[in-house]
């Protein structure tokens, strides 16, 4: 029987710190870590804790903390020229903007608003989630992947080559 995940702070920081090792090391090529990148994930996560989980216990942490950044960044990127609270990580808006927010949220989503959470504080490690997530994450206002060209350096010759013969 394989041993149940722990992701109490302390182990989460360890964990997070190895992804940023890793994706610093070039073994996020394409959005997500390569057979390299897992395999050291692996080994560094047993010399480091003892520990020995099997990959799906690290990439559904992977997927989780991943689907928070989004979501945090999602709120972010809505709540543009609101006031930013350094002691709290978030966003700094009032109690009416919140329920306003999460009541469209609610009814775009026709679930409760992933925002919420980040109220009263933003993701732990939000340094090292940028630098794990940089250039990966989705949301509505943007997409984007390491190599991509943005719309920026985007023109008609490019979009000649995507059209079919």
């Amino acid at each position: 029987m394989t041993e149940k995940a722990v992701w109490d702070d302390a182990h989460l920081k360890k964990l997070i710190d190895i992804l940023r090792e890793e994706v610093s090391n070039g073994n996020r090529p394409l959005g997500h870590l390569s057979k390299k990148g897992w395999k050291n994930v692996l080994e560094k996560w047993e010399a480091r804790t003892g520990k020995k989980y099997p990959k799906d216990k690290f990439k559904n942490k992977w997927d989780a903390i991943k689907n928070e950044y989004v979501w945090f960044m999602e709120l972010k990127n809505e709540a543009t020229g609101l006031g930013w609270n350094d002691a709290k990580g978030t966003v700094d808006c009032s109690k009416e903007w919140w329920d306003e927010h999460l009541v469209r949220c609610q009814e775009r989503t026709k679930k409760k608003c992933n925002h919420l959470k980040f109220k009263k504080h933003g993701p732990k490690h939000l340094e090292d989630l940028h630098v794990i997530f940089q250039n990966v994450h989705v949301t509505r206002a943007s997409a984007s992947c390491a190599g991509d060209i943005s719309s920026d350096e985007s023109s008609d010759d490019n979009a000649v080559l995507l059209e079919k013969p």
